[in-house]
């Protein structure tokens, strides 16, 4: 509604003449849908074929009761100006609370299925194929060459209703791996379900649900999440936003900051689900197992302390609890009971207080070429019960290596050009003991180690996209 006050009183302020003008005279019935040319004064002008009456006074005469338009203001300028006025009024209904609640109600409306493209209508003399027709064409017409190559497949048709959630109730949800393929996905209005989106999307969108349980496999974009409350998410994706939310636990992998805005009782941990086909798919969409800033959450109402994190025991299994009997789940519940770490993601510590009163760490920095053995470490650092606390994966430049390396005591030469090729990963341990616990398996793989959490911080947000 401010909008179209605000154009009114521009318009008040700067033509009052025009503004206070009074209505013109409506058109008789006949010509009230005709173009809106003005009409000669004291003259039987067309009005797109209507005729003036000869003997009428046409509107903008200085007859009594009329009112005198200022000097050199023309009568089609006037017309124009109440056509914006006409303009700004619907706006204002526009952008009215009623109309964006009926175009809520009817945004995920969807048809049957998918509609079809308009097919342009043949012209006159043509057949719809585009050739003569019969009439008209040649008697003896030479057969079309064969094409050289075979004409490409029509797409699939895609159904509206494959693609979102809307209004369920009580369910036990699932999208199996390979029925999303790379689509926009919306869950909308749903109440005490059970939602598994297990396939790569290009973006989801959550609104209005309550009490759910829902886990989303590798998004290449973002997952929004508004006006939900009392659920429990597990989500990997490129980015995540929540705003209006109250009472969720979110486990994350997230390659950018998390945001929340206007939100309350938000408690994030660390993404440690698995399902068959995980590996694929975030190879898909390009995110990767090492770069994950769960823990870093940046809220656009700092004053307002509304989230936190989740106890470190605190794991994905626990807060879905008994997974439902879908194909897609089966063995998942054995493999990751007890809190055991998944196959593929690493459980990080995170932006938690230190573990300890020691304030020892250390990072370990493992070229592209050997990234692989980087999960083989993972796995010695878990039986020597050393904390992981933050992993990264980013390009480095040897610009920037060699005085990294050297001050952090680690000689440059070879292992800054390996580091720079590529993107090196980077394993941050943190703990009593744990610099020395992993220096011998640091120097037998012949990677670089570097002792000073002070020194070494500068590294874990690089490459963060966001």
């Amino acid at each position: 509604h401010t909008l179209p006050r605000l154009l009114s009183q521009a318009l008040s302020l700067h033509f009052p003449f025009l503004v206070s003008y009074p209505p013109r005279r409506t058109l008789p019935p006949a010509a009230s849908s005709l173009s809106l040319s003005p009409v000669r004064v004291g003259d039987e002008t067309k009005r797109k074929g209507t005729k003036v009456p000869s003997g009428e006074k046409a509107v903008g005469k200085h007859q009594k009761g009329g009112h005198r338009p200022r000097p050199g203001t023309s009568s089609t300028f006037v017309t124009i100006l109440q056509v914006v006025r006409s303009l700004i009024h619907k706006m204002g209904c526009l952008f009215s609370k009623e109309n964006r609640q009926k175009s809520r109600a009817t945004l995920y409306e969807v048809q049957d299925s998918a509609p079809n493209t308009p097919v342009k209508p043949p012209a006159p003399g043509k057949t719809p194929s585009g050739s003569r027709s019969a009439a008209t064409a040649p008697a003896a017409a030479k057969p079309a060459p064969a094409a050289s190559k075979a004409a490409p497949l029509p797409k699939p048709k895609l159904d509206p209703r494959d693609f979102i959630f809307l209004k369920r109730k009580g369910e036990k949800l699932v999208k199996a791996p390979g029925t999303i393929n790379g689509q926009q996905f919306v869950i909308d209005s749903c109440e005490d379900c059970e939602i598994y989106v297990l396939d790569m999307c290009d973006s989801l969108m959550i609104d209005d649900c309550t009490n759910c349980k829902i886990v989303v496999g590798p998004t290449t974009g973002s997952i929004f999440i508004r006006d939900c409350e009392d659920c429990q998410c597990v989500f990997m994706c490129r980015q995540f936003r929540s705003r209006d939310c109250k009472n969720l636990d979110t486990f994350l992998h997230v390659t950018t900051r998390p945001i929340i805005e206007t939100s309350s009782n938000m408690r994030f941990g660390c993404w440690d689900f698995h399902y068959e086909g995980l590996a694929a798919q975030m190879a898909a969409a390009g995110i990767s197992v090492y770069q994950n800033f769960w823990s870093n959450i940046y809220n656009f109402n700092p004053s307002d302390k509304s989230w936190s994190l989740l106890p470190a025991d605190a794991t994905c299994i626990a807060a879905l609890g008994p997974l439902p009997d879908f194909p897609e789940l089966e063995g998942v519940a054995n493999l990751l009971a007890g809190g055991c770490s998944p196959p593929l993601c690493a459980r990080t510590w995170g932006e938690r207080d230190a573990p300890d009163a020691s304030g020892e760490g250390c990072l370990i920095m493992i070229s592209a070429a050997d990234a692989h053995m980087a999960k083989e470490l993972l796995q010695m650092a878990e039986t020597a019960k050393v904390l992981l606390v933050r992993t990264n994966i980013c390009q480095l430049s040897e610009a920037w290596l060699k005085p990294f390396l050297e001050e952090g005591g680690v000689e440059g030469g070879d292992m800054v050009k390996a580091l720079a090729t590529g993107k090196c990963v980077g394993l941050e341990f943190g703990g009593a003991g744990c610099a020395e616990a992993l220096r011998g398996v640091a120097s037998s793989g012949g990677f670089a180690l570097l002792d000073r959490p002070d020194h070494y911080a500068e590294w874990r947000y690089m490459g963060v996209e966001g």
